[in-house]
């Protein structure tokens, strides 16, 4: 599979679309994202972006973060675009692996084989449901009832320079995430290669890299806790 590479132009237009549609007022703490954001192939490949404009990397000591990945190194077949978590077809399919950056330009890996059950939470920054969602995974944190076995990665995707809460790399600081995040393309490709439709976008993944379950939109922490719990842990 070789993951279409949109040009400048449609990189542009595709993020705009996001920041429209995506996480436009809705009353299920989601909104979807247009057709045109979601582009899947059939054949297994490995994938590569086009490097888009980004800010100084910390690696280089300049204390300026990355903003987004240049490119991301992905093998494996794109997952279906999410559209209904009951009877969703990517269940059990191995999830691609995508190899990005992140805020201070180190490598980060999402999808492959884990020591436990993994959650990506894709995030936009000017998205008020994400703005919802983060503080009750950390409300989760600090009432340390997050199950010990579950790692958890957070995608920032789809940054807008001119939206709110712009940087994201600022921005995630100042919402206390604390766990890894890859930041995607200015594409959101990353995004894109995870069936994503809406925002937020959760996709669990078994020690073994295969899709355990998928949702899009903000919850409660319980509704949060309950739904980690009955996908990958029993009592």
């Amino acid at each position: 599979m070789t993951f279409a590479k949109p040009s400048r132009l449609a990189a542009i237009m595709l993020t705009t679309g996001l920041a429209v549609a995506a996480c436009g007022a809705s009353d299920t703490g989601t909104g979807a994202a247009p057709d045109a954001a979601t582009e899947n192939a059939s054949d297994e490949t490995t994938s590569e972006t086009a490097a888009p404009s980004e800010t100084a990397a910390s690696a280089d000591g300049s204390g300026a973060a990355l903003e987004f990945s240049a490119s991301l190194d992905t093998t494996g077949d794109a997952l279906v675009p999410f559209e209904n978590p009951s009877g969703d077809p990517a269940v059990g399919v191995t999830a691609p692996m995508i190899v990005g950056q992140q805020f201070d330009g180190t490598d980060i890996t999402i999808g492959g084989p884990t020591d436990g059950p993994t959650m990506l939470v894709f995030l936009a920054h000017w998205c008020p449901h994400c703005n919802d969602e983060i503080p009750e995974i950390v409300e989760l944190r600090d009432a340390e009832s997050l199950p010990d076995a579950l790692n958890i990665i957070g995608i920032s995707t789809a940054a807008v320079p001119d939206r709110d809460n712009f940087p994201p790399s600022q921005w995630i600081l100042d919402k206390d995430w604390t766990w890894p995040v890859l930041a995607d393309t200015e594409a959101a490709d990353a995004f894109q290669t995870y069936g994503g439709t809406g925002f937020p976008y959760t996709v669990m993944l078994d020690s073994d890299g295969s899709v355990i379950a998928r949702k899009s939109g903000n919850e409660s922490a319980d509704q949060i806790l309950d739904w980690i719990v009955g996908n990958t842990f029993t009592a």
